[in-house]
């Protein structure tokens, strides 16, 4: 990092550098890297040839970027500044394709306390560790990796037969709890997870989790048993919402997202005057040093950069604390229907607040 000559090298390594990356990247910024482009010469042009694909260095001035967790993928399009001449035009436009592995340089004249806050963020979330809650019920396990940028779902289901089969279900279920450890151990291999957490409403948890102590104990280790009341993805939510759990979850950003606009719904809910919501007010109460946990939704921020700063320094200022959310989720869409930015206060405001 060269803050002082605004240029800011970095690489992404997962899918959650692209998530902390798409908060920092704006447009005006130059963004510099190596990308790769087919390039017809005159003689390909005259003879309908498709040319040949060429790597090089490009600059370009970022005029849109758009985030795709989906496909895991950040799209940086721009007016191409710096650039082997002899191979594109200064001027024309050019689109990056930023995924893991990327290496690229963020110039900037100014690198706001923001930004750099959202790198050093991006630096502690690689080395944290994730959770992985598996919600199990009769031939289905639905999986929820617990990211710094979303939750990662994954299912699996088998057809396992009817009460009746006794001895063909049997056979079938021990072929799925397999197919299931089986899965769970792959993540382990890619994933840096600490715990597992097994859920279910049933039984299914507690008989899943002697087969792993039987067959793989060293899944079994890293285990613990929850028991919830939902299936599938509702209940991978219904756990990050457990005062139980949370302790084991704290450190992990969607998590942690889904427990603060909880706790905001429900003091909304209650009409405590403790949650507020609607830009106005929430200025409002940072002038008078009200707000404990600040939430803004990532889009909102971008839309509203320089005003959204001023707010967060004046939170900050005041000893709050202030939480980016992430607008895919559960958590940011349910911010978003809020008007993309609401408020923990450290006591009721009912005359600045939500009536």
């Amino acid at each position: 990092m060269n803050r002082r000559h605004g240029v800011v090298k970095l690489q992404v390594e997962n899918l959650d550098d692209l998530w902390y990356l798409s908060g920092v990247i704006n447009k005006g910024d130059l963004v510099r890297t190596k990308t790769e482009r087919r390039i017809k010469a005159r003689e390909d042009m005259a003879r309908s040839k498709k040319g040949e694909r060429r790597v090089f260095t490009l600059t370009v001035r970022v005029e849109k970027a758009d985030f795709n967790p989906d496909s895991e993928t950040y799209r940086i399009s721009g007016i191409v500044e710096q650039g082997p001449e002899d191979l594109i035009s200064m001027g024309s436009h050019h689109t990056f394709n930023v995924e893991k592995g990327t290496t690229l340089k963020i110039i900037k004249e100014r690198w706001s306390s923001t930004d750099l806050d959202r790198l050093r963020e991006a630096e502690k979330a690689a080395r944290r560790p994730k959770i992985l809650i598996v919600v199990v019920d009769e031939g289905e396990a639905t999986f929820g990796l617990i990211r710094e940028s979303k939750i990662e779902y994954h299912e699996l289901s088998r057809s396992i037969g009817g009460k009746y089969d006794i001895r063909g279900r049997r056979e079938r279920k021990m072929e799925f709890y397999g197919e299931t450890a089986k899965f769970l151990s792959e993540m382990l291999s890619r994933e840096n997870i600490s715990a597992i957490i097994i859920a279910g409403a049933g039984f299914e948890k507690e008989n899943f989790r002697r087969f792993l102590s039987e067959k793989y104990p060293e899944l079994a280790e890293r285990a613990v048993v929850e028991n919830i009341s939902s299936h599938g993805r509702n209940g991978v939510s219904e756990v990050m919402k457990r005062s139980k759990i949370k302790k084991i979850i704290e450190e992990i950003t969607s998590a942690r997202d889904v427990r603060l606009v909880h706790e905001l719904l429900t003091e909304i809910g209650k009409g405590s005057g403790l949650g507020i919501y609607g830009l106005k007010d929430i200025e409002t109460a940072a002038g008078l040093g009200a707000i404990k946990k600040l939430l803004v939704c990532d889009n909102f921020f971008l839309k509203n950069r320089k005003r959204l700063e001023d707010l967060m320094y004046m939170v900050k200022s005041a000893r709050g604390e202030v939480h980016l959310i992430n607008h895919r989720g559960e958590a940011g869409r349910q911010l978003n229907s809020l008007g993309g930015v609401a408020a923990l206060l450290r006591y009721p405001g009912h005359q600045y607040g939500n009536k």
